[in-house]
């Protein structure tokens, strides 16, 4: 029985490693104030990232993460882990005027114990200054949108995904992104999911099944790999939907 009950352990230990994040300690300079302060980065991952949850929010993790987001606990300088150190030196004038205005409420002495919600907040002030485009923007409002219903800030989930919708849409519409259009009509099903429109979310699932992912910049094997598993998370989703509609019935 003893051997039994460690055999079983060590095979689940086995599944929970294989499945596994792991983060270690290190440090960052502030571009803005010159502070070194002590933050996480990313150690290990898989590809099984893009089988959990959120590929039904279209983004992944370390964004589901609350480590992923530095923010100096001296200026509240704020941005997702891989911009921190990358800030062009002509924005940091204008950067330290927004954060003049920023107050989390209280001192904090760990950057992961200020709500997400609320970095998130700073760094959508910071990317505003620094500029970024509409994709960009899309992911940004997809994942604050999560953080903020994680927090318990349910209206404020839906405003972001709804901006989300309205950034992909009108991704839609950009003649620089033509081929891409599966991707942008699996954002809308998927904002419309989250934010309860179930039968626009199958409309739209529908669309994107019958769209040809083809990215003009990438090589075809990269474009065909994205088509095909945007096909497999698109079947998960409609089964999920119809299922959920079923039980209700």
């Amino acid at each position: 029985m003893k051997n039994f009950i460690l055999s079983t352990v060590f095979v689940l230990t086995l599944i929970f490693n294989a499945q596994a994040t792991t983060w270690y300690p290190s440090e960052a300079t502030c571009p803005v104030c010159k502070t070194t302060g002590n933050f996480n980065q990313v150690g290990s991952y898989g590809g099984y990232i893009y089988q959990w949850e959120t590929k039904f929010q279209y983004f992944y993790w370390p964004l589901t993460d609350d480590q992923s987001v530095y923010s100096c606990l001296k200026c509240n300088f704020t941005t997702f882990m891989w911009d921190f150190d990358s800030i062009p030196p002509d924005k940091t004038e204008e950067i330290k005027l927004i954060l003049k205005d920023i107050d989390f409420g209280k001192k904090y002495d760990d950057y992961t114990s200020i709500p997400m919600h609320k970095r998130l907040e700073v760094a959508e002030k910071v990317y505003s200054v620094l500029g970024r485009d509409d994709d960009f923007w899309c992911r940004f409002y997809r994942v604050m949108g999560y953080h903020y219903e994680s927090d318990q800030q349910t209206d404020n989930a839906k405003i972001c995904r709804d901006k989300a919708k309205g950034l992909a849409e009108k991704m839609l519409t950009d003649t620089a992104r033509s081929g891409q259009e599966k991707e942008s009509y699996y954002i809308i099903a998927c904002m419309d999911y989250f934010t309860g429109l179930k039968d626009e979310a199958l409309v739209y699932l529908e669309k994107a099944g019958k769209e040809k992912y083809n990215n003009q910049s990438w090589e075809k094997e990269n474009s065909d790999n994205l088509n095909d598993y945007l096909d497999d998370i698109i079947s998960q989703y409609k089964e999920m939907i119809l299922e959920e509609k079923k039980t209700k019935e």
